[in-house]
């Protein structure tokens, strides 16, 4: 039977809270475990697609900066495939080798994906200090291939300004990135859903996983 898409998640919705598995650790880890951040990011990402590479190394070295200021972070890998290169054994040796600050979790049978109403990976969901969702965009502009090193500008001005107590921009630009892989239960795969996310402009790429092809909605 389908699993029912949940309803529109939009910029001011509250948290979505959830526990889950930190392979690197052992430990169950949700939102709940960081009370005292004065913003929350809860980035879905994985390991092996492209446009999550492109933009790994600059995510650690954006939340090194402003985890002193009081972000706190959770990474999410969604992938639910049989992929040797998202297992969580491979989940934590890649926490490892990125320097990640912040818990790196498996959802492998994609319920907090799901709830989220994740479209692809990378896909940022920043929150703030009242926990309503106050930016859901792009890290930056620029894409695996394009020959522009990652800088994440966009998601470091809106997380500058929750952490300063002022909204997020208005102008919010949806990631690209590529569509998450259905669970291996051959349940309903995770979906996009437009909702209320953007107050101004849209542009969301989606391309599959082995595909470098953009589908614009």
């Amino acid at each position: 039977m389908p699993i029912p898409n949940p309803p529109p998640f939009g910029l001011g919705a509250p948290l979505r809270s959830f526990r889950l598995p930190e392979p690197l650790t052992g430990r169950l880890v949700g939102p709940e475990d960081f009370p005292e951040a004065q913003g929350l990011l809860v980035a879905f990402i994985c390991n092996a697609c492209p446009d999550v590479q492109h933009v790994a190394g600059a995510l650690a070295a954006l939340t090194r900066d402003l985890d002193p200021l009081g972000l706190r972070v959770l990474a999410v890998n969604s992938d639910a495939s049989d992929a040797a290169e998202e297992a969580p054994s491979a989940v934590a040796a890649e926490a490892l080798r990125r320097g990640y600050v912040f818990p790196y979790l498996i959802d492998q049978t994609q319920a907090v994906a799901r709830a989220y109403q994740v479209g692809c990976t990378p896909d940022f969901y920043l929150f703030d200090r009242d926990r309503r969702l106050a930016y859901h965009g792009r890290f930056d502009e620029t894409r695996f291939g394009g020959g522009r090193p990652a800088h994440g500008a966009d998601l470091r001005h809106a997380v500058l300004q929750i952490l300063n107590g002022r909204p997020a921009p208005q102008h919010q630009v949806a990631a690209a990135g590529c569509r998450l892989l259905p669970p291996r239960d051959g349940s309903q795969p995770v979906q996009h859903a437009d909702g209320e996310r953007h107050t101004a402009h849209h542009d969301l790429g989606l391309h599959p996983r082995r595909e470098r092809r953009d589908v614009r909605i």
